[in-house]
């Protein structure tokens, strides 16, 4: 059984390089930081992965993140916000969780049925 990941973990190698380096890839993402910094995005992906407990399972959910946001013309706020969702999420079914949140939601709107179809689409180019 491993050991969990504790938040003293993350500031030793290698879980703080890859974190470093996943926020500099969204650095490189050259989104609008709307008022984010760079340690924003430290404490974002530091935040997902003590939720996934896993360095591989985060750095897929950043990067898939980062290039629907380049994809799309989002923002840094709108990576960040997605990043908690999908740490939220994190173990639960995708496809029934997004329903229930539409059948909670009474009548939605565009843009709630514009962010269903950017979540559920999210990863399948990567075949999950």
């Amino acid at each position: 059984m491993n050991r969990r990941i504790r938040t003293d973990d993350l500031e030793n190698s290698p879980l703080k390089e890859r974190i470093q380096g996943l926020a500099f890839q969204w650095v490189r993402a050259e989104l609008p930081a709307e008022g984010l910094t760079y340690a924003d995005y430290i404490t974002d992906i530091r935040i997902l992965l003590l939720t996934t407990q896993d360095s591989d399972r985060t750095a897929l959910i950043v990067q898939a993140v980062l290039a629907q946001a380049v994809a799309l013309r989002k923002t840094s706020v709108w990576v960040e916000q997605e990043l908690k969702f999908e740490g939220m999420i994190e173990g639960a079914d995708r496809v029934d969780f997004l329903r229930l949140d539409l059948q909670q939601a009474g009548t939605p709107d565009d843009a709630m049925l514009d962010s269903y179809n950017e979540r559920m689409s999210r990863f399948s180019s990567n075949g999950e």
